[in-house]
């Protein structure tokens, strides 16, 4: 003898075996990003005149580099007033977002800072979110603002035995270098379309005293490792020269009276 389950048996039955094929966020309404992020090591490098055509590329020390949770999150949709700020993405908690185009602007540093310890990286994506979709968008951060290292040629060094070299941005930071410490350069950090200034002292090989007067060498590019070497300049010239990305500037040298009054 057959038995049947009652209608309403039957179709509860069915509806506790069945599977929901659609992944992510349970509200029928929303739906939420998940960010995949790399922070990039590369910045360029000019050569030969500051031609696009002479540009390569460099990496950045690890030690200069964020980790991708330090990156701070400002997160705005398109025709709706969402707007999430998270101070770091290890915060960032993938919130439920009514469907919609979204921007999303990472950054970690202050773009106003300059200094060893100021670099400054961003990163910028859109996306579209649908209703119970998770959307996995790939973002890659790189370095934002400028950076030089200085070296001295071994001619320079031949010509003098110490000095004190400062390099002057156009606001107003200064940094300081001599021969001494130009082993492993130091990365200087300065916002980009900023015009440097060299200027110093110096004691040549025969103990006479220089100074450098200031004088402009160039002006930085965003995302560029720029390099500056301060050479002695050719055999019976008076000047010295600085080369910024192999474009050089003559510099006066002015010898020190050490008893102006004798």
């Amino acid at each position: 003898m057959k038995q049947f389950l009652p209608l309403g048996c039957l179709l509860l039955l069915l509806t506790g075996c069945s599977k929901s094929t659609v992944p992510g966020p349970t509200d029928a309404e929303k739906g939420s990003i998940r960010f995949d992020c790399n922070i990039s090591a590369q910045v360029t490098t000019i050569q030969g005149g500051n031609t696009k055509a002479d540009q390569a590329t460099r990496e950045l020390p690890a030690s200069c580099l964020p980790d991708a949770n330090q990156m701070k999150l400002h997160l705005t949709g398109t025709s709706t007033a969402t707007e999430y700020h998270y101070e770091n993405m290890a915060a960032y908690d993938q919130p439920l977002l009514d469907p919609d185009d979204y921007t999303a602007h990472f950054t970690y540093g202050d773009p106003e800072a300059e200094g060893p310890q100021a670099a400054y990286f961003e990163g910028k994506t859109t996306c579209t979110v649908a209703a119970r979709q998770t959307v996995t968008q790939p973002v890659t951060h790189a370095l934002a603002n400028s950076l030089y290292t200085l070296e001295f040629s071994e001619w320079f060094k031949k010509y003098y035995t110490s000095c004190q070299i400062q390099i002057t941005t156009s606001s107003g930071y200064q940094s300081g270098h001599t021969i001494t410490s130009v082993t492993d350069p130091v990365p200087i950090f300065v916002k980009p379309n900023s015009t440097l200034y060299m200027s110093g002292t110096a004691v040549k090989t025969n103990g006479a005293e220089v100074t450098f007067p200031k004088t402009e060498i160039g002006t930085t590019l965003a995302r560029t490792w720029h390099t500056i070497v301060v050479d002695a300049g050719s055999a019976g010239q008076a000047n010295i020269t600085i080369d910024f990305d192999d474009t050089p500037t003559s510099v006066e040298v002015i010898d020190v009276e050490l008893n102006p009054e004798a």
